[in-house]
């Protein structure tokens, strides 16, 4: 898979995960954040997944959690792989899928 690829299953499993909000809570989320940071898609929270953490920390305290957990299900789904739930962060699921994407490129 390329790097391209990852970025969209960054993107599509944040846009699922935070769907839960309803889709103007969402938008105005994800636009906030990509403001914050000058970025220009979602895609690009590939390479910001700590600030992301951390964004949803501070905007949903006690229940950024949840929506973590919700994202990092969804990212497991998206490449095929069950999800076994642990306390597992947004930061250590991106950087653990990336590793398994560029491990199967190589093959």
């Amino acid at each position: 898979m390329e790097y391209r690829v990852f970025k969209k299953i960054v993107k599509d499993s944040i846009d699922a995960g935070l769907s839960v909000l309803g889709d103007g809570p969402k938008n105005a989320i994800v636009t906030h954040f990509l403001r914050r940071h000058n970025l220009k898609s979602l895609e690009e929270v590939a390479e910001y997944p700590r600030e992301f953490e951390e964004f949803l920390k501070t905007v949903f305290g006690l229940g950024a959690p949840y929506l973590v957990k919700a994202i990092v299900k969804k990212m497991y789904e998206n490449i095929g792989i069950d999800y076994i739930s642990t306390e597992q962060g947004l930061t250590e699921a991106i950087l653990e899928i990336k590793k398994m994407i560029q491990s199967v490129k190589r093959l």
